[in-house]
């Protein structure tokens, strides 16, 4: 899957209102939210516990060209999340879908609360990934960023929020990516969120 394929993504609805994030966790311990905007800080840390208020976020967006088999593997994620994809239908379509390739363009749509979108940034961040997959999924992330970059943060593969790999075969990125850490941020979350979101935008500058 060498083929630069087009990754454009657009955010069609982004209903993140963190005062009323932050309403239902104060609810949750029986005080008051007050009218104050969260702080980027307690943003963060709920983002790294993921309590429950975290659903009351979400957002929704279109890729208006996927490759149908990469379609599939979003397709696969289903909690906190609904998915609309094109037909290959021969009916619908015109063309023998037995003819068509799978890597053939089709629209997709995904609706998705805060906690899916860090759940499926988990598996679909991962270098064990499908390359094009990848790709995909961290146009999503961006898109996300320029709206708001605390989600964004948040969203990291799965060795990056655990301290290490839980795949039967690891890739060998967070070995890697591990030596960057010092022994503190080794044992930190939020430090190697931070680290990962340093490589993160020094490899998307490369790409563009």
């Amino acid at each position: 899957m060498s083929k630069d394929y087009n990754t454009e993504v657009q955010i069609t609805d982004f209903d993140v209102n963190w005062k009323k994030i932050k309403s239902a966790c104060m609810t949750t311990i029986s005080k008051e939210a007050g009218d104050n905007e969260p702080s980027s800080t307690w943003k963060r840390k709920l983002l790294m516990c993921e309590h429950s208020p975290l659903r009351r976020g979400t957002i929704s967006w279109k890729w208006p060209q996927i490759p149908y088999a990469i379609s599939t593997h979003f397709a696969r994620h289903h909690i906190g999340c609904e998915k609309f994809v094109g037909t290959e239908r021969t009916d619908r379509t015109g063309v023998d879908r037995e003819t068509r390739s799978q890597m053939n363009y089709v629209p997709m749509e995904m609706d998705a609360n805060i906690q899916a979108l860090i759940n499926i940034s988990r598996k679909r961040l991962c270098t064990c990934a499908d390359p094009t997959t990848r790709k995909y999924w961290q146009a999503v992330i961006s898109a996300v960023e320029e709206r708001d970059p605390d989600i964004a943060w948040a969203c990291v593969p799965e060795c990056v929020r655990d301290g290490g790999c839980p795949e039967y075969k690891p890739c060998g990125f967070y070995d890697a990516f591990s030596k960057t850490l010092t022994p503190e941020e080794q044992m930190d979350m939020h430090a190697r969120y931070d680290k990962y979101n340093e490589y993160r935008a020094k490899v998307l500058k490369k790409t563009r």
